[in-house]
């Protein structure tokens, strides 16, 4: 056994108490080499009956000496970011994860351990499996009633954690959801060629961030966090680096533009929309009810066009060629622009 996997397995006996577990696999890289993760599971039936799971995730959070950010973006701004977003996702996880029921399923927070490992300060984020818990299917596209399926997830999350306040923050997430916000994003918008759309940048994100109906958002709220059952009948969700306040409609764009082709985004776009502003005032009847949904939707579907042109801004400077950026993309874009 190598050094590092020494090293994790040592701390998990130390956080069990107990050397009762083996690690099944690893699942993938974390961004940019910050780690990996791994399944494991329980080889006694007492750990299984104290946690209520056979399987579990560890999420190894190990920043590099040297950081490879896969388009060139490796700066101590995007350093930062990384490493306040693991501490963001076990905020959530300890806090609101166990406030979300199963129409916005997440994994079990089990818990996090903290430890140096060959000099530098590593993490350990503990959580259940869900793979083991009937939804093993992951996707990199999907049909539309597939998307439907993710969009009530995010309707019901949304509802779930709304505040009318306009000066609610979450404590330990992000003041702002999602991780292409300007404000974390200014070197990216820097590198934007003159447009009206670096122009209207802090117009676009002003109108955001002032919205009164604000709610935790996933913020990376793309395909690949989404895990479904064999039959896709149900779904749950992964990933919460980038957890924060805003509008639920953020979500719901990156949601749309990272399932499905440039085709369908055209033809099935307004279909998707309506159905999640229904999703919503459904779920909003099912955990506010003294909130009016009517509200919520009509000042949220004011920012749905904004909150594409939002993201566009971001892809611009990030990654002018990347395949999102297409004349769908433009034509949102342009109709939000038209709109300021």
């Amino acid at each position: 056994m190598d050094l590092m996997n020494n090293s994790i397995e040592n701390v998990l006996a130390e956080f069990f108490k107990s050397t009762d577990f083996k690690k099944i696999e690893i699942i993938q890289s974390l961004w940019s080499g910050y780690g990996e993760i791994a399944r494991y599971r329980f080889t006694s039936p007492e750990l299984i009956q104290k946690f209520g799971i056979r399987q579990f995730i560890v999420k190894h959070v190990s920043p590099p000496r040297q950081v490879c950010h896969p388009r060139g973006w490796s700066t101590s701004v995007s350093h930062q970011r990384k490493v306040d977003s693991y501490k963001v996702e076990v905020n959530f996880y300890k806090t609101f994860a166990e406030q979300c029921d199963a129409q916005c399923r997440v994994p079990t927070f089990i818990g996090e351990h903290r430890f140096i490992e060959n000099g530098n300060p590593c993490q350990l984020i503990l959580m259940s499996d869900l793979d083991d818990q009937g939804f093993p299917i992951r996707a990199t596209n999907l049909t539309v009633q597939q998307t439907k399926l993710c969009i009530r997830w995010l309707a019901h999350f949304h509802a779930k954690f709304i505040n009318s306040s306009t000066d609610h923050k979450h404590d330990g997430l992000w003041t702002i959801g999602s991780y292409w916000h300007l404000a974390t994003r200014l070197e990216e918008w820097q590198a934007m060629p003159s447009s009206k759309l670096k122009e209207s940048a802090s117009k676009i994100d002003k109108a955001l961030n002032k919205c009164k109906y604000k709610t935790i958002i996933h913020g990376d709220a793309k395909v690949a966090n989404f895990c479904f059952t064999p039959n896709y009948s149900d779904v749950a969700a992964v990933d919460f680096q980038y957890v924060g306040s805003g509008t639920g409609v953020k979500d719901l764009i990156y949601l749309i533009g990272s399932c499905l082709s440039e085709t369908e985004c055209k033809n099935n776009f307004t279909l998707l929309v309506n159905d999640y502003f229904d999703c919503l005032t459904h779920a909003l009847g099912l955990y506010q009810p003294m909130l009016d949904a009517n509200l919520v939707v009509i000042e949220w579907q004011e920012l749905v066009d904004l909150a594409w042109a939002d993201f566009e801004r971001f892809l611009v400077g990030w990654a002018p060629d990347h395949k999102k950026r297409n004349q769908f993309s433009q034509m949102i874009t342009n109709r939000a622009l038209a709109s300021i």
